[in-house]
């Protein structure tokens, strides 16, 4: 389950840039991590670009030469190292659990390469309707879920079924009416999102917010991609 969330919700919010091309003939470095407050393990993935006028490719392309530091600073000045996956040298993981309300400070030394992004941890949800795992009997699949945070975040519902996430955005409101597939066990996430993650799910977001359109971009300074943080809660629904 928490792999699965995890991995959906990091592709929602940065896959799209692992085929980012850069300048003729050179490579960009690409960050991609979304901190979780709900989860006592960090995961970040560090790849490469493909240089302009070579051909797509699918799969990960970790770097030549493994970065030589990776490390996130919180805002009481806590280092937290992230340390390469022996199985897989684009994942980088720490392990540590974020504060929500708290600052994240990325910084990855690369080479001549630094590259550095900042993200703030949304205030905790807690989902209070149902207060549990709770059974739904088939004919009303529609599950009307409630949670508890200040609203001033934009939060997204996830509906995780066999690993495949539906996002719904729910804008300044903490109710959100989540349709549940019929003789299935779903998870339901509710999630409070940073201000990147806003401004980079596009097109979900001028849904919500107009003034938003069209700015599918990272915060990742000196490279490419997406550093980002949320806060989630969820309950387990199952459906006869």
């Amino acid at each position: 389950m928490r792999s699965a969330f995890g991995a959906t919700l990091l592709c929602a919010v940065a896959c799209g840039l692992r085929d980012v091309q850069g300048p003729p003939g050179e490579e960009q470095v690409v960050v991609q991590g979304v901190l979780n407050a709900q989860f006592s393990e960090q995961v970040l993935w560090i790849e490469r670009t493909i240089p302009a006028g070579d051909p797509l490719q699918s799969g990960l392309r970790p770097l030549a030469v493994p970065p030589s530091r990776v490390e996130v600073r919180d805002s009481t000045g806590a280092v937290f190292p992230f340390h390469v996956d022996a199985a897989n040298a684009a994942r980088f993981v720490a392990v540590f659990t974020p504060i929500p309300g708290h600052r994240y400070d990325l910084l990855v030394e690369a080479g001549p390469i630094e590259l550095t992004a900042t993200t703030r941890v949304p205030d905790a949800v807690t989902i209070v309707d149902p207060a549990a795992d709770t059974v739904m009997i088939a004919r009303n699949v529609t599950l009307p879920v409630k949670w508890a945070g200040p609203p001033r975040l934009m939060r997204v519902a996830f509906v995780n079924i066999d690993g495949i996430s539906y996002p719904q955005w729910v804008s300044a409101d903490t109710a959100a009416n989540v349709l549940l597939p019929a003789a299935r066990t779903s998870t339901v996430w509710v999630l409070a999102v940073d201000s990147a993650t806003v401004k980079f799910l596009d097109p979900f977001v001028p849904l919500v917010d107009p003034s938003l359109s069209g700015q599918l971009r990272g915060n990742i300074n000196g490279g490419a991609g997406v550093f980002t943080a949320v806060a989630s809660d969820h309950v387990v629904v199952q459906v006869r």
